[in-house]
């Protein structure tokens, strides 16, 4: 990152037509680019993703974390972000390498820096896909530009006593918005989004005391008081053959009840084995809505949760801490009496599935006893 004096400046955007003329020639600049940027790299290094970026608040406003610098590269199955550092110590080239694609090249960023006028130029192999300008004043940055094959895009940047305090935002076809930042002697401690006269918080720093894992039991408590209410309210055309708590594996938090009947999991069974599982083909579901007196902890507790997949490759991701607390309330609630809730048969299970099924085994093994899973595969069911 750059440093330098606080305090507001002047300076002159230029129009981005003019960088939206630099963007169409990108096409046949591609290998030149290459080039130029190459022969500036001092020294390599490899950086999970996202890798680094100058523009202020970029990795706060959608709760990522900077890329970790690695000593070797990981394996192939992992995205990794390769980065040439000229012998000033600035990014001149940014590789991205595709753990879905075994490892392959698939993204290239070629930066130059020219005094205070930053460019980064983005291809897909030789395709290009944007075009950013960025603009210092006495260290800061104070403007970004930007053209991409969908549209362009700028942002604006205020300091208060050196540290980033506004964020101006304007795309095409999207309403401007802003982002004020709020700091403390300990560094920042929310970050607010403004738009259309609505301001929600993107970020805010946890309070002192705050536990995760204390949270996160607060809400699996709270999940076992909302599921029964919800499953109550499923229209179902016969004893309940399974109740799935449906979920996205990035935000395990919010949820669906989707259930069916004995007879919907054969008919889908015979089809497919894993189809008897998955919620999307259910007819009955509802939504449950995590509603805490302490609605400040819940969106703590999803940031962090956001965060952590954001982090180490090493650490456990928050969409797998999302998926362990789904299967522990599923466990507890496969553990009650449901006939005061619904009619149910006599092998009903309570399971959480992501709507892709990517974790299904591993949540059935988590909340029912073995048991119950060999009865399931002696029916053809697993």
């Amino acid at each position: 990152m750059r440093g330098g004096q606080s305090g507001e400046a002047t300076i002159r955007i230029p129009d981005v037509s003019d960088l939206a003329a630099r963007f169409a020639q990108l096409a046949g600049e591609y290998d030149f680019r290459k080039r130029a940027a190459t022969a500036l790299v001092g020294r390599w290094e490899w950086y999970t993703w996202p890798g680094l970026d100058l523009r202020p608040l970029y990795f706060e406003r959608d709760l990522r974390r900077a890329g970790r610098r690695l000593d070797a590269r990981p394996p192939v199955d992992r995205d990794v972000l390769r980065i040439g550092f000229d012998t000033e110590g600035r990014a001149v080239v940014i590789e991205k390498y595709s753990g879905f694609l075994h490892g392959r090249l698939y993204y290239e960023t070629f930066v130059g820096h020219d005094g205070d006028v930053v460019e980064a130029a983005h291809f897909d192999t030789d395709r290009p896909i944007y075009l950013h300008e960025y603009r210092f004043v006495d260290g800061l940055m104070r403007s970004a530009d930007m053209v991409a094959r969908g549209g362009s895009g700028r942002e604006s940047y205020a300091y208060t006593d050196g540290r980033i305090s506004r964020v101006g935002i304007e795309h095409d076809g999207r309403a401007p918005c802003v982002l004020t930042a709020e700091h403390d002697d300990r560094g920042l401690v929310r970050v607010i989004e403004v738009m259309d006269r609505r301001s929600e918080v993107c970020y805010e720093r946890p309070p002192t005391g705050f536990d995760l894992e204390t949270a996160c039991r607060t809400i699996e408590d709270a999940f076992l008081t909302l599921i029964p209410d919800a499953v109550a309210r499923l229209v179902i055309d016969g004893p309940a053959a399974c109740v799935a708590l449906s979920y996205y594996r990035s935000d395990a938090l919010s949820i669906e009840v989707h259930g069916a009947t004995e007879d919907e999991r054969v008919a889908l069974a015979a089809i497919d084995a894993q189809a008897a599982w998955s919620p999307a083909d259910f007819e009955a579901s509802t939504d449950v809505d995590l509603d805490l007196d302490d609605a400040k902890s819940v969106r703590l507790v999803r940031q962090e949760l956001a965060l952590l997949d954001a982090g180490d490759l090493d650490a456990v991701a928050g969409s797998e801490v999302g998926r362990r607390l789904l299967c522990a309330v599923a466990a507890r609630l496969n553990l009650r009496d449901w006939s005061d809730t619904l009619p149910v048969a006599d092998d009903f299970v309570v399971y959480p599935a992501d709507l892709e099924l990517v974790d299904l085994e591993r949540n059935l093994a988590d909340c029912l006893p073995p048991d119950r899973l060999a009865r399931l595969r002696e029916r053809g069911l697993l």
